[in-house]
């Protein structure tokens, strides 16, 4: 059997997340042009984005993902089944690559290079996870941990916080960060114009509003925000709304009620879902995005927002200052008076705005998908030479 260098694990494509990091990894290695011997075998299921239809768009996001031969691999993540399906796929690769903390938990003689994102399932554990969940999730990340040859962190937060929590030794750690996709642009004024007022049309938009995007998880603090937009509306002292875009949760903690049952009213719309097109008419047309976060493993739509030229305001949380750097405006995520008052500051100050649009443009040259794939061959050739 011929052996392959490296095996990816393409199985979560199709998600937010970590779905964007490998179809932006995926795009990175067309355009840096990686060599075979450092490109991945993709392992997953054929649809959408793979194989034949690899210029589909899904999930709000391009795809654009090459490959040869893909591996029919359909087993659901964290199941038994995975585990049971992980031997027959390792055993053909040199190196297998996983996306997230789902590691194999036998390897056999196969190097693990494994992608960690955050460690949220950790760091909240106490809040949002049951006693069962808490187990698992120290288990994997452990796991995950031990066992790779190699570890890529998103960011210098991810690789601290593995370091303090998992004692991860530091030279394992290659910080990898992510990129924005070559599709987040900023659109033509008259043409904004004209797919605006469709959209608002379509949603019952406010002429004016904040943006959010993103799951609508707890740690992410919308609830906060949204208290924060109706309590300002009400008083007078804000005229936008805030437009949330992103999925709720199935099942939520208890005491999240308020977030479980938040709902479109005249200061506050949720959509969701939109079509990658809508999304980037919404990320052009709002007067900032907002990113209340507690915490995060990178934060990517910061980065999505100023391609597209909308100010950033956003906390100093995690790595959310290391992303953003000196291009948005960082809040306390915690003190509802800082917000308030940047909030009211970026609405109604357009030098504000034109400030942060162009420190925004400069500062997400730096993050590019094919510097992220040419990183993470490297770390294959590592390990395959060790």
């Amino acid at each position: 059997m011929n052996h392959i260098s490296i095996g990816l694990d393409v199985r979560m494509i199709r998600h937010t997340g970590i779905g964007t990091y490998l179809r932006g990894l995926l795009e990175g290695f067309d355009s840096a042009q990686i060599a075979g011997d450092f490109r991945p075998v993709l392992f997953g299921s054929p649809g959408p984005g793979i194989g034949k239809n690899r210029n589909t768009r899904h999930s709000g996001s391009p795809e654009g993902a090459k490959n040869s031969g893909l591996k029919d691999f359909t087993a659901p993540i964290y199941s038994i089944r995975e585990q049971l399906a992980y031997p027959k796929h390792l055993s053909r690769c040199k190196v297998w690559h996983a996306p997230h903390y789902n590691v194999p938990v036998m390897k056999g003689r196969t190097k693990l290079v494994v992608t960690i994102h955050d460690i949220i399932h950790w760091i909240f554990r106490k809040q949002f996870l049951n006693p069962a969940q808490m187990a698992y999730a120290g288990f994997m990340l452990r796991r995950a941990v031990t066992s790779s040859d190699h570890i890529l962190a998103v960011s210098g937060n991810t690789k601290r916080d593995l370091i303090e929590h998992f004692r991860a030794p530091a030279e394992k750690i290659t910080v990898t960060y992510e990129g924005v996709g070559r599709d987040h642009v900023r659109i033509p004024p008259e043409e904004l114009i004209t797919r605006f007022a469709a959209l608002r049309e379509k949603y019952r938009l406010p002429e004016d509003f904040f943006l959010y995007v993103g799951l609508l998880k707890p740690h992410k603090n919308v609830h906060w925000l949204a208290g924060i937009v109706r309590s300002l509306k009400a008083s007078g002292r804000l005229r936008s709304s805030l437009v949330l875009v992103g999925r709720k949760d199935k099942k939520y903690p208890k005491g999240w009620e308020g977030l479980r049952n938040l709902a479109t009213d005249k200061d506050v719309i949720h959509l969701p879902g939109v079509e990658f097109d809508e999304l980037l008419v919404l990320y052009n047309r709002a007067v900032a995005l907002v990113h209340p976060s507690l915490y995060e493993g990178f934060g990517l739509t910061v980065l999505e927002a100023m391609k597209c030229g909308t100010p950033v305001i956003t906390t100093r949380a995690a790595s959310l200052a290391e992303v953003a750097g000196d291009a948005a405006i960082l809040v306390d995520p915690k003190d509802p008076r800082e917000m308030s008052e940047t909030l009211i500051r970026v609405e109604s100050d357009a030098k504000t705005r034109e400030a942060l649009r162009a420190k925004g443009f400069e500062r997400v040259r730096r993050f590019d998908w094919a510097e992220t794939a040419r990183r993470t061959a490297a770390v294959y050739e590592k390990v395959l030479r060790s």
